[in-house]
C-alpha cells in the first residue's frame, strides 16, 4: 500500500448564480495498492463532498465536486512529522503566494469566528477586486 495526495476541486453556487464562483481546493491523503485504485478513490472523495442545504436567506447553497486538480503519490513511505504531501513547482513571483501570520487559515479562523457571515463577505469584498 502507498500514500497518495489528491487535490480535489469542489466549487460553491447560490441558486442559479452566474457570478464568479467559490471553489475549495482540497489536498487529502489516501492509502492504495495502486494509481488506478489511488484515482477511484480520489474520485469517490470528491464526490462525497457534494451536498446542499438552505442558506440564511432561504436560498439552496450547492457544494458540488468538479474534479482532481492532481494526484501524486508521497515520497515517503510513511508519514510522519515533516512528510512533504504536495509539491507543484509555478511561474511568478513566489511572494504573492505568501501571507502574513494573522491570514493563515488557523489564525484566520479564530481571528473571525465572531464575525457574521455579512460582515465576513463585506471584509472579503474590500480586499480583492470587484468580480
Amino acid at each position: 500500500m502507498k500514500w497518495y495526495v489528491a487535490e480535489i476541486i469542489v466549487r460553491s453556487r447560490v441558486g442559479k448564480a452566474r457570478r464568479k464562483l467559490l471553489y475549495d481546493r482540497q489536498i487529502k491523503v489516501l492509502r492504495a495498492a495502486d494509481h488506478e485504485t489511488a484515482y477511484k478513490r480520489a474520485l469517490s472523495l470528491g464526490k462525497a463532498e457534494n451536498h446542499r442545504y438552505k442558506n440564511s436567506a432561504g436560498e439552496t447553497v450547492y457544494w458540488e465536486f468538479i474534479g482532481l486538480a492532481n494526484l501524486d503519490t508521497l515520497p515517503k513511505g510513511k508519514i510522519e512529522d515533516g512528510t512533504k504531501i504536495h509539491s507543484r513547482l509555478h511561474r511568478g513571483d513566489p511572494k504573492s503566494e505568501v501571507h502574513a501570520k494573522q491570514d493563515l487559515t488557523v489564525f484566520w479562523f479564530e481571528r473571525n469566528k465572531h464575525k457574521t457571515a455579512a460582515e465576513l463577505l463585506k471584509d472579503e469584498t474590500r480586499s480583492v477586486a470587484p468580480c
